[in-house]
């Protein structure tokens, strides 16, 4: 193994032992002036191949208005079998769900356990009472746990209990006497799913279990064409949850907030269901205020670009008069507030008072947090000067806890006391832990206006790239131009585990948000359905001729790397610009729109960014597949010259691994360098510990080899 090879495996290492926020929030402590705040952490273990989680605990004082001093820090492990951890309402309870194998085989059992603060006080088999299905997990779709006000009952989602199948040639499956008898010939249906990261969710429902007694409930007043979630307590003991259209078939949900949905209403004593959002819209994330008089959700229109500009609306929940608390935004102009961009909102994002409510949000190349008041509709952002990305995580008694991060800067939370309404931006953040250094990474933003390429309908629009370079380098540095995904996602200024190592292994990265990414408007991200494989294309190329002419950057070692919809530009800049790019890498990229259709979980990606519309209905003609051919980069592939390297997910049910073994076969039968990795078990993301460590290494193995 060569020295820069050994060196990026150091690297990888040392920043990997850095563990992975996944959230915090406050805690009952009930000691006067001190606050307790929980954590929880993922951390890769390249030794043992998985990651392992754990909680951190702090205890902080706040001995004069905003100025905090954390007194007291505890880690310990967790159960990696542990689904959820929630805190009741008053503290003194944790409900933990825990899914269990018998150690000599059989099946997984699910057990919900009630702790106080010494010990384990109750425990229910809850898959051995069949009421139900799997509890399903926390998914950040369906999944979710919550305590009534009153701490006597828990609701949750699982699968509805499928009837008992058999073979018509089944003679040992008598018909039942005690209830449905079992049905016969139908074991082998087809049974839909939500698709990627969800192929394990078919048909789920509310439960409500009574700590009391023991007994499960499960909703079945719930029409059954509704697949359920996100569901929480009302403080008169009603349930809010959103239900998602289920018929006339699925299509994927994970990254696609604009599927038919709407927020509802239970009340448990008259099994009565209200909707309270607007009809034929995609509304999700409900948040109750603390009194229960007001909620707010997210809102989409359904159908089109899959990621886009959402509605923030606030329900009353004594009249169900609606208010529309944030917009669409069509054009941001200068700093102006470009919408809202989110795909979750806090647990608990309230101010006590009911008055605020704090939304994660993406704002052009930063992600921080937009303060709505709700009786105004004035929008106050928490944004860095610096960069820097910002994340609520809890709102509680006016004090937020906040992630941060930036390209430089490994991840910590925060916490502080907010200032008076309209003030937010004044906030002064505590680190609970003493940050990392910052890592010897240097970025700046550079801004690009094609006046010679304006949209048809919106005219010119300006885009960014993020410009990653080693600190203190004296040398020209290769360079690696990478477009994100999506189309419509964004590259933000957070810490990010693989370009952080390319760029502390030598190279130069170029983030590309390119017309068509969020948080830069709607007009912006609507701009490029009909036209992909063209201005995404030279929107790239654009910002790579630009920065190749920069000092630091060596014009003759060139790489392109992207995932997804990058990996869709990547083959494009390769095919389209051959003499540009000597080398190139691409993960579960989209090669040939045409064939991904029939395959995927989002037939409607395909038509959307060719330019069509699509309806369930919708066939493919051949004036669609000649559309969606044109613009694909499969057609291209004769003229590529840059070697190059796929990385598949082999579970992907977003861009089906056809997509890269299409180009693969291709580029061999015509002689051209190129090699194909796949990763069992790994979807969309190749997020596993050792798929992760090994495609990083390989990348830049990759490029070393085709560079130096």
């Amino acid at each position: 193994m060569n020295a820069k090879l050994t060196s990026a495996i150091e690297v990888y290492r040392r920043l990997v032992s850095h563990p992975e926020p996944v959230v915090a929030w406050f805690s009952y402590n009930g000691i006067q002036n001190q606050i307790a705040v929980n954590s929880i952490w993922n951390q890769s273990d390249l030794d043992r191949l998985e990651k392992v989680k754990f909680t951190k605990s702090y205890v902080v004082t706040e001995n004069s208005p905003a100025k905090f001093e954390v007194i007291h820090r505890k880690i310990s492990t967790t159960d990696n079998d542990v689904m959820y951890n929630e805190e009741a309402p008053s503290g003194k309870f944790n409900a933990i769900i825990r899914k269990f194998t018998p150690k000599k085989g059989g099946e997984e059992k699910q057990f919900i356990e009630i702790w106080n603060h010494c010990k384990k006080i109750k425990q229910f088999d809850v898959l051995g009472k069949e009421k139900h299905g799997k509890i399903c997990t926390k998914d950040g779709q369906f999944g979710s746990l919550h305590w009534s006000k009153d701490e006597t009952k828990l609701l949750y989602v699982a699968e509805r209990k499928p009837p008992k199948m058999v073979s018509f040639f089944d003679t040992k499956a008598g018909e039942k006497t005690d209830g449905e008898p079992p049905v016969r010939g139908h074991e082998h249906d087809f049974k839909q799913d939500w698709g990627e990261q969800l192929i394990s969710k078919h048909n789920l429902a509310l439960n409500v279990l009574d700590l009391e007694s023991g007994d499960i409930n499960t909703l079945d007043t719930i029409p059954s064409d509704l697949s359920v979630g996100q569901a929480i307590w009302t403080p008169k003991d009603e349930l809010v949850f959103v239900g998602w259209k289920q018929e006339p078939y699925r299509l994927g949900l994970t990254y696609c907030p604009i599927r038919k949905s709407a927020i509802y209403l239970l009340d448990l004593k008259t099994s009565t269901i209200k909707q309270l959002s607007e009809e034929n819209r995609a509304s999700w994330l409900p948040r109750l205020s603390p009194d229960g008089s007001k909620l707010i959700y997210l809102d989409n229109a359904i159908g089109g670009p899959h990621y886009q500009c959402s509605r923030l609306m606030m329900c009353d929940m004594k009249t169900g008069k609606l208010t529309v608390l944030v917009d669409i935004v069509k054009d941001p102009k200068g700093d102006d507030c470009p919408g809202v961009y989110s795909m979750s909102l806090p647990q608990r994002c309230w101010t006590s008072d009911g008055k605020r409510v704090f939304i994660n949000s993406v704002w052009r190349r930063q992600l921080g947090v937009l303060v709505v008041n709700t009786e105004t509709g004035k929008i106050t952002p928490i944004l860095s000067e610096s960069h820097t990305c910002l994340r609520v995580t809890d709102v509680i008694d006016n004090r937020l806890l906040v992630l941060h991060s930036s390209i430089n800067q490994l991840p910590y939370f925060s916490i502080c006391r907010l200032p008076e309404s309209g003030q937010e931006s004044t906030a002064v953040f505590q680190p609970l832990d003493d940050p990392e250094p910052s890592l010897d990474i240097n970025f700046e933003v550079l801004k690009f206006l094609p006046t010679n390429r304006p949209h048809p309908k919106v005219g010119t629009l300006e885009y960014e790239g993020i410009l990653v370079t080693p600190k203190n380098g004296k040398d020209k540095h290769p360079l690696i131009v990478f477009p994100h995904g999506g189309p419509h996602s964004v590259f933000t200024t957070d810490f990010k585990l693989f370009p952080a190592v390319f760029t502390l292994s030598g190279f130069a990265v170029i983030y590309i948000n390119y017309r068509g990414s969020i948080g830069y408007g709607d007009n912006s991200l609507r701009s490029l359905p009909g036209n992909v494989g063209d201005m995404d294309v030279k929107d790239c190329q654009e910002v790579a001729e630009s920065v190749v002419k920069l000092d630091q950057i060596d014009e003759s070692k060139v790489a392109v790397f992207g995932g997804s919809h990058g990996g869709f530009l990547t083959t494009h800049l390769i095919g389209q610009y051959p003499e540009f790019y000597k080398v190139a890498c691409c993960r579960n990229p989209v090669t040939n729109i045409a064939s991904m259709m029939p395959e995927s979980d989002i037939p409607d990606w395909c038509h959307t960014e060719s330019g069509f519309e699509f309806t369930y209905d919708s066939l493919t003609t051949g004036e669609k597949l000649t559309e969606m051919w044109k613009k694909s980069p499969l057609q291209y592939v004769d003229k590529v010259q840059a070697p190059l390297l796929i990385m598949l997910g082999l579970d992907d049910a977003r861009v089906p691994p056809k997509q890269g073994e299409e180009y693969y076969k291709q580029m061999k039968a015509r002689n051209k360098k190129c090699r194909l990795i796949g990763y069992k078990d790994n979807c969309h993301p190749i997020d596993k510990v050792e798929a992760s460590a090994d495609a990083c290494i390989n990348v830049l193995d990759w490029f070393w080899q085709h560079l130096d």
